[in-house]
């Protein structure tokens, strides 16, 4: 059933006592003998007893919810509408208004992105397509506007556990989507050959997926990030850095700049790099540092995010050939006859590498290379 189709049976709602559910735009109700959970991607419905939410529905909210008890909240005819009508007083959040400080700006980022890590926490659990790279994006994200822009949240001191965290969660999401990507680059010269292999690299991934949102470290990290979120709201502002206070368009662009000039730094120093894939990996986790610090900061910065698309196009290029390298190797000890595409990545790599420095050169980065600076 979905919540916006009203039915003269009542419907009895349930939610966290804090109204979690309503607060994120989702339903959860039972209507004559059959449970049905409205989300972004589409309702889910599935029969079941009255005396509690199934655990199959209450797995799914868990990013939303925190563990805490789903509760009948309401009963009456009608959908999502009708039940806000009722609770509209409980629903509302305290106002966020954008100050055009270098805190506001980035906080207002900060803030879609939790949003956005709890939906795809959301996707995930209902194995939706390209859902786990929705997820680590969203980590990503929040990972990048830490770093670039910690002067305007509170410090680097203070996000450094947050940064760690969400590096972990990077890390056991990382086999789930690399092994999609590579079994897909794979079909391209191996058609079903490598299905066997690849089949099973991703249940073993997404079983490490699982493992991790269901964890007690994973829900440590979701509550912490929602704490910040309203400690860094309702801090008085002057108690703020001075970074944090003054006008975003001051201070932004400088921060971003620096994150810029990492990039600029990793790209000359590759051509006498030891180690040539472990360089070109730590460009590319920069250069990804960069989008995010520009995407944040866009509404002061004026550069946009997608300049960047054809360099990190190279650098994943670059990395997805390493990557499939590894599993060549594999499946050519096992089976041989993978000579040729052996070389072909190995080709690949080579030349991503020799163009980097130009691509580089030829973004249009311009507006962070001359901004006057904090100081004006």
């Amino acid at each position: 059933m979905s919540a916006t189709v009203t039915s003269l049976h009542e419907t009895e709602f349930f939610d966290t006592e804090s109204l979690r559910l309503l607060r994120h735009g989702l339903t959860l109700g039972i209507q004559a003998g059959r449970w049905w959970l409205d989300t972004p991607d589409g309702p889910i419905s599935l029969a079941g007893s009255d005396r509690g939410v199934p655990p199959t529905l209450s797995r799914l909210v868990r990013a939303y919810t925190r563990d805490d008890r789903l509760v009948p909240v309401a009963r009456l005819r009608g959908g999502r509408e009708d039940l806000r009508a009722r609770l509209g007083g409980r629903i509302a959040v305290p106002p966020r208004p954008h100050d055009g400080s270098a805190r506001g700006v980035v906080l207002e980022y900060v803030r879609t992105q939790i949003a956005a890590l709890a939906a795809a926490d959301l996707a995930v659990r209902r194995g939706m397509p390209d859902s786990v790279h929705r997820l680590r994006v969203a980590a990503r994200r929040l990972r990048g506007a830490f770093t670039a822009y910690a002067p305007a949240l509170g410090g680097r001191k203070l996000l450094k556990e947050f940064g760690g965290a969400l590096r972990w969660l990077g890390g056991e999401l990382a086999p789930a989507r690399d092994t999609e990507v590579q079994w897909a680059r794979s079909r391209t010269w191996a058609h079903e050959r490598t299905d066997a292999y690849f089949a099973q690299l991703t249940e073993d991934a997404n079983a490490r997926v699982r493992r991790a949102l269901d964890s007690y470290r994973y829900l440590q990290l979701l509550n912490a990030l929602d704490v910040l979120e309203v400690v860094l709201s309702e801090q008085p502002r002057d108690e703020w850095a001075p970074a944090a206070r003054r006008p975003a368009a001051k201070v932004l662009p400088r921060l971003a700049r620096a994150v810029a000039e990492d990039v600029d730094g990793r790209v000359a120093a590759l051509a006498t790099a030891p180690d040539r894939a472990r360089a070109v990996h730590d460009i590319r986790k920069a250069t990804k540092r960069l989008r995010y610090a520009l995407e944040a900061g866009a509404a002061v910065i004026p550069v946009d995010p997608k300049a960047l698309r054809a360099f990190q196009d190279l650098l994943g290029e670059f990395q997805d050939a390493v990557v499939a390298r590894g599993h060549l190797r594999v499946l050519q000890a096992r089976h041989g006859g993978f000579e040729a595409v052996l070389a072909a990545e190995a080709d690949t790599a080579d030349r991503c590498v020799e163009e980097l420095p130009a691509a580089w050169r030829r973004l249009d980065l311009g507006p962070l290379w001359t901004w006057p600076g904090e100081g004006t």
